[in-house]
C-alpha cells in the first residue's frame, strides 16, 4: 500500500516499507552498554564527584583531610569572589552582546548581499575558530603592548604623540579579544538559519509597504529568535569559561575572572588553595550547567519553519552602495582578527627581543630547536594532539555507535555522560581531574606525566569528537550493517569493514580537529604537567611570563607551522579516501 502525500508544488509517493532486522551486536541490550557506561562515570563523571568531594576536604589531594566547610564558609563570604563574579558576567555578557552582533552583521552581508569580500567570511570564520585561544592571548599581547606594540608603535609615528592609543591589558583590550573568537563562533552557527530564510516572506513585507530595515527586524530577526536565542546563550557559556586570554591580558590590569581566580589559588599561594578553588568551581559549574540547559530547553521547544514544500527564493538583496559600507566592515574584521595578529607574532619572532626595532633573524628559532626543553615540548605536544586524538576519536566512535545502535533508556545517560564535559570549564575539569587522579592509586605515580595530561585533554575534548563523528554514522544505512552481520562478520570485522571506511573522511576530519584542540589547550597542561613534560601552550606560558615574549612568539609559530602542515595532510587524504569510496558505491 502507498500513500501520495502533497505538499504546496511538490508530489512525493511514498515506497512501501520492508520489515527491518532487528539490530545486534554488543550494545543493543541494556547489559551490553553496562560496560560503558561504566568507563563514562570513570572518565566524565567522577572528575565532577571528586571536585564536590575537594570542597569538603581541608588539604591538598591526596594528603590526609578533614571534613569541613571551612571553604565554602571563607570562598563564599569573600567580597573579592563577588567581584570576580562580576567582572566574569561583565567579560561574558559584553563578549557575547559584541560577537552575536558581528556574526549577524557578517552573516547577513553573505547571505543577502553582493557585498565584495563576502566569500572570505566563511573560510576565514573557521580559520578563527580553529586558532587556539593561546594564539589571541599572545598575539594581541604583543600587537597592544602600550609601549612596543605595533599599534601603538603606529601610532605614535602617525601622531607624533607620545601617548598610546590603545592598551591591550584591560577592560576594553580584554572584551575585543574574546569577542573575536565568540563571533567566529556565533557565526558558524548561526549562518545555516541565515541560508534556510525564505525570501518570499521578506518579499511579502515590502509588499505591504515595510521598508528593508523593518523587514529585517520584523521578519529575519523573529524568524531566527529561537536560533539567536540559543547561539547567545551557548556564547555566553564560553565567555564564562575563558580562561587563556583573561589569564594572558587581564591578570596584567589586575581584572580576575572565575577562571583565573580558581588558578591564582592553586598557584599563587602556599600553601595552595585546594578548597577553595574546589568550592568556586562548583558555582561556575552550576552556572554553567543551568545555561546550557536553558540553551537546550529554547532550541528543543521553539523551533519556526521557514522552509516549505514549495520552491523558495534566495536572491541576495541588492543594497546599492552600501555593500562596500559592509566590505569595508568585513575588512576590518578579517584585520584585527587574522590578519594583524598573525603579523605581530611573526614579526616579533623574529626579533633577538620584542620592541628590538628592525633587527630580524632566526635566532629565535635556532635557540628553540636547540633547546632540551622546547624539544621536549614540541614531541609531548605532538605526542598529546596525534595519540590522544587517536584515542579520543575511537572513544568517540565507540560511544556514537552504541548510542545510535541502542534504543534502551541507558543510552540517553551515556549521552549525557559525554556532554558533561563540555559544560566544565577547562580549568574547572582541570581541578577535578586533579583530585581524581591524585586520589586513585596508580594514577598518583603518572601525575606530571604526559600519559596523564593526554587522559585529561581525552576526556576534554570527547564532547567535541562526539559531535564531530555522530552525522556520518547517523547517515549509514543500517541494511548494511545488517547484510555483513547475515553474510557471519562478527560485529568488529563488521565495523571496520563496512563503518569505518564509510566514515573515514569525517573520522579525519574529526582526528584533526580535536587535534588542535588538544594541542593548544593551556587550561588542563597548567595544572597537571610537570617542568620535565610541558606542552607547548604551557612552555609558551613561561616564557612570556618570564618576558620572552619572542622567543614565546617564535614556539607558537612553530606549532602553528605544524598544525598547517597536518590540515594539508589530512585534507589530502581525506580527498583520496572520498573518490575511493566514493567509486565503490557508485559500483555497487
Amino acid at each position: 500500500m502507498s500513500d501520495i502525500e502533497t505538499g504546496g508544488d511538490v508530489a512525493t509517493t511514498a515506497k512501501p516499507r520492508t520489515a527491518r532486522m532487528p539490530s545486534t551486536g554488543p550494545f543493543t541490550t541494556a547489559r551490553g552498554l553496562l560496560p560503558l557506561i561504566v568507563i563514562s562515570l570513570f572518565l566524565f563523571a567522577l572528575p565532577i564527584v571528586m571536585l564536590v568531594v575537594g570542597a569538603f576536604r581541608n588539604a591538598a589531594p591526596g594528603a590526609p583531610a578533614q571534613w569541613s566547610f571551612e571553604a565554602f564558609v571563607r570562598t563564599y563570604t569573600d567580597p573579592a569572589s563577588y567581584t570576580t563574579l562580576g567582572n566574569s558576567v561583565i567579560l561574558a555578557g559584553s563578549s557575547t552582546a559584541i560577537g552575536v552582533v558581528v556574526a549577524l552583521v557578517l552573516a547577513f552581508l553573505v547571505t543577502r548581499t553582493t557585498t565584495p569580500l563576502r566569500r572570505l567570511v566563511t573560510p576565514a570564520m573557521v580559520l578563527v575558530v580553529a586558532l587556539p585561544p593561546l594564539f589571541y592571548a599572545i598575539s594581541w599581547g604583543m600587537l597592544g603592548n602600550p609601549t612596543i606594540g605595533l599599534i601603538n608603535t603606529v601610532w605614535k609615528q602617525l601622531s607624533g604623540s607620545g601617548d598610546a592609543l590603545f592598551d591591550v591589558n584591560s577592560w576594553a583590550g580584554l572584551i575585543l579579544v574574546v569577542s573575536l573568537k565568540n563571533a567566529a563562533f556565533a557565526y558558524l552557527l548561526i549562518i545555516g538559519p541565515f541560508r534556510a530564510l525564505d525570501r518570499s516572506l521578506e518579499e511579502a513585507a515590502q509588499v505591504a509597504g515595510a521598508g528593508r530595515l523593518r523587514t529585517i527586524l520584523g521578519i529575519d530577526l523573529v524568524m531566527l529568535a529561537p536560533a539567536i536565542t540559543g547561539v547567545t546563550i551557548l556564547t555566553f557559556v564560553i565567555g564564562l569559561e575563558a580562561f587563556d586570554v583573561p589569564l594572558f591580558l587581564g591578570t596584567p590590569a589586575g581584572i580576575d575572572v572565575f577562571s583565573t581566580q580558581i588558578y591564582s589559588l592553586i598557584a599563587s599561594r602556599s600553601p595552595a588553595d585546594y578548597g577553595g578553588a574546589s568550592a568556586i568551581s562548583l558555582l561556575l559549574v552550576v552556572v554553567v550547567i543551568a545555561l546550557v540547559l536553558l540553551q537546550w530547553r529554547i532550541l528543543g521547544r521553539r523551533r519556526f519553519t521557514t522552509v516549505g514544500g514549495k520552491s523558495y527564493r534566495t536572491e541576495p538583496w541588492n543594497i546599492g552602495p552600501w555593500r562596500w559600507v559592509g566590505a569595508v566592515f568585513i575588512g576590518i574584521y578579517l584585520l584585527v582578527a587574522i590578519v594583524a595578529p598573525l603579523f605581530q607574532l611573526v614579526l616579533g619572532s623574529l626579533q633577538p627581543y620584542f620592541g628590538a626595532g628592525t633587527v630580524y633573524s632566526l635566532a629565535n628559532y635556532q635557540k628553540l630547536l636547540t633547546n632540551h626543553t622546547t624539544v621536549t615540548a614540541l614531541q609531548s605536544t605532538f605526542f598529546v594532539g596525534l595519540v590522544g586524538g587517536l584515542v579520543a576519536m575511537v572513544l568517540a566512535l565507540t560511544l556514537v555507535y552504541a548510542i545510535t545502535h541502542n534504543e534502551t533508556r541507558l543510552r540517553r545517560l551515556l549521552d549525557m555522560l559525554t556532554w558533561l564535559p563540555y559544560a566544565v570549564p577547562g580549568v574547572v575539569l582541570s581541578l577535578g581531574l586533579a583530585w581524581t587522579y591524585v586520589s586513585l592509586p596508580g594514577f598518583r605515580q603518572l601525575y606530571g606525566s604526559v600519559f596523564l595530561v593526554a587522559l585529561a585533554l581525552v576526556v576534554a575534548v570527547t564532547p567535541i569528537a562526539t559531535r564531530a563523528i555522530q552525522p556520518a554514522v547517523i547517515q549509514i544505512n543500517r541494511e548494511l550493517e545488517e547484510a555483513s552481520r547475515v553474510s557471519g562478520a562478527k560485529p568488529g570485522r563488521m565495523v571496520l569493514g563496512i563503518v569505518l571506511p564509510l566514515i573515514m573522511p569525517s573520522f579525519l576530519s574529526g582526528w584533526f580537529v580535536v587535534a588542535i584542540v588538544m594541542s593548544g589547550n593551556l587550561a588542563i597542561p597548567i595544572l597537571l604537567s610537570s617542568s620535565t613534560s610541558p606542552t607547548v601552550p604551557l612552555l609558551v606560558y613561561q616564557l612570556y611570563g618570564q618576558g620572552q615574549t619572542s622567543q614565546a612568539a617564535a614556539l607558537f609559530v612553530i606549532m602553528l607551522v605544524g598544525l598547517l602542515f597536518g590540515l594539508a595532510v589530512v585534507a589530502v587524504i581525506g580527498r583520496i579516501l572520498s573518490r575511493r569510496f566514493g567509486r565503490t558505491r557508485t559500483n555497487r
